[in-house]
């Protein structure tokens, strides 16, 4: 059953929610590495899971979230940025190849990072995450870990192998993302029905009035939250920071008054929320690629090129003035005779006629 938000609207409980949660791919690889190595992951538009089988290895990701994962511990990078794990702080990372494009294969497959003795075993994934409707990755922690109370070790070990094992492995990674989304404050607090009930009521006041002196701590103090908190669950929700949004809702209402064509810049500014002709210049140019002024310039050629010519003008009047023929009238020769009936009326007398003479 669905739970009904302050607003009206349905809202998912957060069972709901990540039962809609989905992790596909079959891109998996055992990477083993030696003492004081590693490697690298150039990122994308993926989730990245790396769940440790033994030794001991750093996780440390370009946004500067970093971890230490030990036997059966498991480290999910929702960002999808760069990464790299190492058996050493000074290790040097190399790229790991296989997880720079999705794989398609029934085993997964092995690379060795390093010479000499293996230090660590780690089982690697690139996969794609389906996610709810209003909801994405952009406000969730960029690396989630979980734990071997969830997955052991050799769970992982196991799954891996056989036919089928990397179908099964994504399984068991869409359970532990699950879980761990579940287990950690700030993710249940982001994917809360009440959170996004918030967000939605804050989206619905900008768009009403975007020109209005919006900030975080006013928007917050309108849904009935703290500012931090607000800013927070707003982010994470809506993958925005709220004055952002503020800043677009300002930019798209300047664009629908600069196309009508019909005040000046100063004006627009100052009703799309800017008290400098400039700085909302300066804002509109990062926004749209151009200028005001260019922009509507373009949109009165737009106007012109879609109005009817003068010629075209002309000529409708014309039909209206000679009750709907379009064109010039005929000329006096072949204008019917004064006096003459119309050609019509001599075809409908000549029917009569020849009734009458019959009956």
């Amino acid at each position: 059953m669905l739970a009904t938000g302050k607003m009206g609207h349905a809202a998912m409980t957060l069972s709901e929610l990540l039962g809609e949660l989905r992790l596909s791919g079959r891109t998996w690889c055992y990477g083993d590495l030696a003492e004081r190595a590693g490697f690298a992951v150039a990122g994308g538009d993926a989730v990245f899971v790396h769940a440790v089988i033994h030794g001991s290895v750093r996780l440390a990701c370009a946004s500067g979230a970093m971890a230490q994962l030990g036997p059966g511990e498991v480290a999910l990078v929702l960002s999808g940025e760069a990464h790299a794990l190492r058996t050493g702080i000074d290790a040097v990372a190399a790229t790991h190849d296989v997880l720079r494009r999705d794989e398609d294969t029934d085993l997964p497959l092995t690379r060795r990072f390093g010479e000499g003795r293996v230090a660590a075993r780690v089982l690697s994934a690139r996969l794609q995450a389906s996610w709810p409707d209003g909801v994405g990755r952009a406000g969730l922690p960029a690396v989630l870990r979980g734990a071997e109370t969830v997955l052991r070790a050799d769970a992982w070990a196991q799954a891996g192998m056989g036919a089928g094992a990397t179908a099964l492995l994504t399984r068991l990674a869409e359970a532990l993302m699950i879980a761990a989304l579940r287990a950690d404050p700030a993710c249940r607090g982001i994917l809360s029905g009440e959170a996004r009930d918030a967000v939605a009521e804050a989206m619905q006041l900008i768009a009403a009035n975007p020109a209005h002196p919006w900030t975080v701590a006013s928007l917050a103090r309108a849904v009935g939250m703290g500012r931090s908190n607000f800013a927070a669950l707003f982010s994470g929700v809506a993958g925005k920071a709220p004055m952002e949004v503020v800043a677009e809702h300002r930019m798209e209402h300047a664009a629908s008054l600069l196309r009508l064509g019909r005040m000046k810049v100063a004006e627009i500014a100052e009703l799309a929320g800017y008290g400098s002709e400039a700085a909302f210049s300066r804002r509109f140019s990062r926004h749209f690629g151009t200028t005001p002024s260019r922009m509507r310039e373009a949109a009165r050629q737009a106007r012109e090129a879609a109005a009817p010519s003068p010629a075209f003008r002309a000529m409708l009047a014309d039909a209206r003035q000679t009750g709907g023929r379009v064109g010039p009238g005929p000329s006096a020769a072949q204008s019917p005779a004064a006096g003459a009936a119309p050609i019509g009326s001599i075809a409908r007398g000549r029917v009569l006629a020849t009734r009458t003479r019959s009956g």
